[in-house]
Formats: C-alpha cells, sequence, structure tokens
C-alpha cells in the first residue's frame, strides 16, 4: 500500500468516525444545549463530509458526489430528528417541539 493510499484511507476512516459522532449527538444529545449540541452536530458533519471527498481519490466526480450524498443525508437527518437545522434565525424541524425557538437560557 502506497503512501498515497494510506492518507486516503485515513481520510475515509475519519470522514466516517466525523460524521458517526454527528449522527450520534443528533440521536443521544450528548452535548447539552441546543447551540452546543448544533454547533458540534455541523462542525463534526461538514469536516467529516470534507474528509471523506478527499479521501475517495478523485475529487471529480466522486469526491463530489460523496460529498452531495453526505450533505443531503446529514441536512435530512437535522430536519428529520432534531432543532439543528435552523437557517436565518428560523429552526426548520419536522416536529412541533424542535421549531420552537431557542430559550435564552440555552444560547449560552
Amino acid at each position: 500500500m502506497s503512501a498515497t493510499e494510506r492518507i486516503e484511507l485515513g481520510l475515509v476512516v475519519l470522514g466516517l468516525f466525523l460524521i458517526a459522532a454527528g449522527t450520534f449527538q443528533a440521536r443521544y444529545r450528548y452535548v447539552s444545549g441546543r447551540r452546543r449540541g448544533r454547533r458540534f452536530y455541523w462542525t463534526t458533519s461538514a469536516i467529516g463530509t470534507v474528509c471523506f471527498a478527499l479521501g475517495v481519490g478523485k475529487i471529480w466526480p466522486n469526491g463530489v458526489l460523496v460529498a452531495l450524498f453526505f450533505t443531503s443525508i446529514v441536512a435530512g437527518s437535522a430536519y428529520l430528528t432534531t432543532p439543528y437545522l435552523k437557517i436565518g434565525g428560523r429552526i426548520y424541524a419536522s416536529s412541533r417541539a424542535d421549531r420552537e425557538p431557542d430559550r435564552p437560557e440555552e444560547e449560552r
């Protein structure tokens, strides 16, 4: 295995690990507070998606397709199961409880 292949494999594994960390946050909410949880979810998911896309070898078309795939999964999951899809101060979520505005004490 060449050095390039090892780096690509490492990026794929790191990407999957980070995407899984975001998924576990969406499911188990181990980072408390909506704002902190939202930042953790999107940060780990974005970095994981970029790492995975860089690790597939060819940026075009493989990396772009992988990035689009994971972005749609992460955004869909955020809409369906969490209050983490917030655009322009408005929270988009499938459940009414998740659409409620963030409480001031959770913003810290």
